[in-house]
């Protein structure tokens, strides 16, 4: 949607959808997909347990458990567009896990092009698959906003 202004006798086009405020990082969210039920657990993010064995089915979430599913949740402008070329309103994410053979980064991926709604919110998400037998730690980057989140995972051979 344009908008057009006269002013001093010059044509000003502005769009209304741009984002002039600030995009930021508001939560990382982790989520087991339980293998049985077809279900997510409950957030485990910055949880201070280890979950062992999770895709045998011991421990917490009660049944085998391999994939997680990881959610980034943005605040912007209300009913807003961010950017998807300009480098600061793009989010840079990096999965790292750390087994018994050492860390590895299992995604590096990044994110633009955001719609926020009438609360200013936006979500991207996206599926670790066989993630539930080493420690993750989720980093997410955008502009001067930085989140990072951990949560345990281990497993007996």
């Amino acid at each position: 949607m344009y908008r057009s202004l006269l002013a001093g006798g010059f044509l000003i086009i502005a769009c209304s959808t741009d984002v002039s405020a600030q995009v930021a990082i508001d939560d990382i969210r982790l989520q087991l997909f339980k293998e049985r039920s077809g279900s997510l657990s409950e957030n485990v993010a910055g949880s201070r347990k280890t979950f062992v064995n999770t895709p045998k089915g011991e421990g917490d979430i009660g049944e085998p458990a391999e994939a997680v599913l990881v959610t980034l949740a943005f605040t912007g402008p209300k009913n807003g567009r961010a950017s998807d070329k300009i480098a600061r309103d793009m989010a840079s994410v990096t999965v790292t896990q750390v087994a018994k053979t050492g860390p590895r980064v299992l995604l590096k991926r990044a994110y633009g092009g955001f719609q926020f709604g009438e609360d200013g919110k936006s979500h991207k998400a996206f599926l670790l698959d066989s993630a539930t037998c080493g420690a993750l730690e989720v980093d997410v980057r955008l502009g001067r906003s930085r989140k990072t989140t951990k949560v345990n995972f281990a497993c007996d051979d």
